[in-house]
């Protein structure tokens, strides 16, 4: 099923991307990148706040949050960029042709690799994704490559403050070597992200009874 819905994506961003040209793709990875990390790095706290909105979906809410949040930056940085960049950059048609193929391929790999961290999340049978938690998703592990980025962005770029705020909620410093000093929240410190969520789907498949 998971492969199925990868090579789908592989074939349908790259067929619905490649028309708009090397300026708009390049434009759009932008975008997409800041959305995606943005969705990433603060999805937590939103989630939180739908859990308390409707506990009957909690199951959900981290899936959900996650997908809301990116939906609304993506937007929100696209209307951003339109303002910014009115008009489209032309190239050679040797640069255009080259250049759109690679950034559609690019849109898509990243697109992947978000839509499979995501997935952790997800109620899930547990044997339907990630069955075994020291595999890799694809052979590759894009999921873990998504993870390992977002992890590193929010020791510098996208740091958080422990104190609570309206993105995100109260923070614990972490307890890494790795992050001695760092007065931030640190993404999944412990590299535990895919444990915890295989242990929380295959919870929800005990009570809910899933096959």
């Amino acid at each position: 099923m998971v492969i199925l819905i990868v090579i789908f994506l592989l074939l349908l961003i790259p067929a619905a991307t490649w028309w708009f040209g090397l300026w708009n793709n390049f434009l759009t990875l932008i975008n997409f990148l800041i959305a995606a990390l943005f969705a990433s790095s603060y999805y937590e706290n939103i989630a939180t706040k739908l859990i308390e909105a409707m506990p009957d979906y909690a199951k959900l809410c981290h899936f959900l949050a996650l997908w809301i949040l990116f939906v609304l930056s993506f937007i929100v940085c696209r209307i951003v960029t339109e303002a910014l960049s009115p008009f489209k950059m032309r190239f050679d048609i040797y640069t255009e042709m080259v250049g759109r193929s690679i950034f559609s391929l690019w849109i898509a790999c990243v697109f992947i690799a978000f839509t499979l961290f995501s997935f952790h999340m997800a109620p899930w049978h547990p044997d339907a994704f990630q069955k075994d938690v020291e595999s890799y998703t694809l052979g590759i592990g894009p999921d873990r490559m998504w993870l390992g980025f977002i992890q590193s962005r929010s020791r510098g770029a996208l740091a958080a403050s422990l104190e609570p705020g309206i993105i995100v909620g109260h923070g614990t410093p972490s307890t890494h070597p790795d992050d001695a000093g760092l007065d931030v929240r640190v993404f999944d410190p412990g590299a535990k992200f895919i444990d915890k969520w295989h242990a929380h789907r295959a919870y929800v498949s005990q009570v809910n009874g899933f096959k």
